[in-house]
């Protein structure tokens, strides 16, 4: 039943002790593969240190205990996984831990077709974020005083993070770090999905009390789908899963509301810097003309593949032109900006630190208010994406919109270099 709330962990004790939370996920994606439920699972694997997390495709159960553990330099998604195992296996059948961005990006992309709903089993995490892996290195050797090498733990739990290393144990607020400048992704610090109910299940430490509070995983049942596959590994002795304790459901919805809270508080903030308006757009101009057209920011975005872009691009700005008109960039915003789920990955690209995310999320915001989707929500569609199921109107309104464009982008008063 949706809404249902568990306690759970693994029964394997092996896993219980190398796993987080009682290994409850691992246990899952275990019983998924072993079977037949699932063909592939998709998720991080830890790569030369807990700083350098990788998306992995794994069809052999005995890999999985491989990828337990919460890694939270963890800045990748893993959509563009899914979509390439499925391009290449068509009707693969694939369970994915997914935290916010994750499953944003996969609910834009069935909704575009790229990927098919019933195909999937989604387990979401509920994440405060994560940090890019320099900060992270540089804040724990500065900051905290410890060679980063040396850490064995570094996560963020309920509004904090903590690091430990051998006995030397550090914990600091997330305000404290960020006002240090070594805190989470800006696209984290506006994220409005610590908990992504977009998936069947979604699993955490938030909730967590009493004497399960550091060997258990708190489970939330979004879907039948996930009732269904939670039951069965229960049923089949993989998992164990008693309700959640009342104190335990009312101290995690505190914790979402206080994430929430400070994810409004970082938008407004962030968005105000930026101005409106005129002044919006004189900043964008002045922002984007260190854009060398290298198309990262294009290529790391999981919505950006429509196939007129990747071979008209030519069209858009001279050969050898740099930095390119605005409208390369318009083009880009007026294709992306209704949908854009905020994971960041533009800007972490970005070779000339441009805050391309800042300007797609608050464009986003906008259009928000005016046409009323909100993407990454399993109802509605883009609005972009309607236009598309419709190309006579898309080519006599889409051409007319362009045209507007770049008379505008030619108009546009110049940039004000104070």
């Amino acid at each position: 039943m949706n809404g249902t709330m568990f306690y759970g962990w693994s029964v394997d004790e092996q896993i219980r002790d190398s796993a987080a939370s009682g290994g409850l996920v691992t246990g899952l994606l275990i019983y998924l593969l072993e079977s037949g439920t699932v063909d592939a699972v998709c998720c991080m694997q830890k790569g030369e240190d807990i700083y350098d997390p990788r998306p992995v495709l794994i069809t052999n159960p005995d890999e999985i205990v491989l990828c337990s553990g919460s890694l939270y330099c963890g800045s990748l998604l893993t959509a563009d996984w899914i979509v390439q195992a499925v391009c290449a296996n068509p009707g693969m059948k694939i369970a994915a831990v997914l935290k916010g961005c994750d499953a944003k990006a996969v609910i834009e992309l069935t909704k575009r077709s790229r990927l098919d709903r019933d195909d999937l089993f989604l387990i979401g995490l509920n994440c405060s974020g994560t940090i890019s892996p320099t900060k992270a290195r540089t804040f724990i050797r500065n900051i905290c005083g410890i060679h980063p090498d040396l850490v064995d733990s570094f996560i963020i739990r309920n509004g904090r993070a903590v690091i430990r290393a051998g006995d030397i144990s550090r914990e600091y607020s997330l305000e404290s770090i960020e006002e240090e400048g070594f805190g989470r992704r800006d696209s984290c610090k506006r994220c409005d999905t610590p908990i992504p109910r977009q998936c069947d299940i979604v699993c955490g430490s938030w909730g967590l009390v009493g004497e399960h509070a550091e060997n258990a995983t708190f489970v939330e049942v979004c879907s039948k789908k996930g009732s269904v596959f939670l039951d069965e590994a229960r049923k089949n002795g993989y998992i164990t899963i008693i309700p959640a304790d009342p104190k335990g459901i009312e101290a995690r919805s505190r914790v979402e509301a206080a994430m929430q809270t400070l994810s409004e508080k970082k938008r407004k903030i962030m968005f105000s810097k930026i101005g409106s308006g005129l002044s919006r757009l004189t900043w964008i101009m002045k922002e984007t003309s260190r854009c060398i057209k290298c198309y990262q920011c294009s290529q790391a975005c999981p919505l950006c593949f429509c196939q007129d872009c990747q071979t008209k691009k030519p069209w858009l700005v001279k050969p050898g032109e740099i930095p390119p008109p605005l409208m390369f960039h318009l083009i880009r915003f007026s294709h992306i900006a209704d949908s854009c789920i905020n994971c960041g990955q533009c800007q972490d690209r970005c070779a000339m630190d441009i805050p391309v995310s800042l300007m797609m999320h608050a464009l986003q915001a906008e259009l928000e208010l005016m046409f009323g989707y909100h993407p990454g929500k399993p109802g509605g569609m883009p609005v972009l994406a309607k236009v598309n199921q419709h190309e006579e109107w898309e080519h006599y309104y889409g051409n007319r919109y362009y045209e507007m464009i770049r008379l505008f982008s030619q108009n546009v008063l110049p940039v004000d270099d104070e």
